[in-house]
């Protein structure tokens, strides 16, 4: 099949949303029968050029989520990644809990330091933090997926 030992074209599978998903070589060990094979169970041919687009070692893309296959069978930019809700209310708690802590440690400084003026600003500051966390989590909980 190949008049040398470098693969040029791949046999791929691809989902609903043009990802792929399983990739199996046509090398000199598959004949013409088991690339019918594959191409009659869902495997498309492509070239490594192409295939070298999907395993992202050309770029990530425009993105930086790596390609797909669009509907003419090229590889095109992967869809920007839209954070879920776990991720953006991971993402909250954890800028949460570091701006406390630093509140925190300020409010602490200026304990042992008897600034009380200070620690009345913090104390605000902290209040306001805590509101503005929970009105943003109550966003994110009850937006859409």
């Amino acid at each position: 099949m190949l008049d040398n030992k470098e693969t040029k074209y791949y046999l791929c599978k691809f989902d609903d949303d043009g990802k792929r998903t399983i990739t199996m070589p046509i090398d000199i060990t598959m004949t013409d029968e088991s690339v019918t094979q594959y191409i009659a169970n869902g495997y498309e041919k492509i070239t490594a050029e192409d295939w070298n687009y999907y395993i992202g070692n050309i770029d990530n893309g425009k993105n930086g989520t790596g390609y797909i296959r669009d509907k003419d069978g090229k590889p095109t930019d992967a869809p920007a990644h839209v954070p879920t809700k776990n991720e953006q209310l991971a993402a909250l708690d954890s800028q949460y809990d570091s701006d406390k802590a630093e509140l925190t440690r300020y409010f602490t400084d200026a304990l042992l330091a008897g600034d009380t003026d200070t620690q009345e600003e913090l104390k605000a500051e902290l209040l306001e933090l805590d509101a503005d966390y929970k009105e943003q989590r109550k966003e994110i909980e009850e937006g859409d997926e």
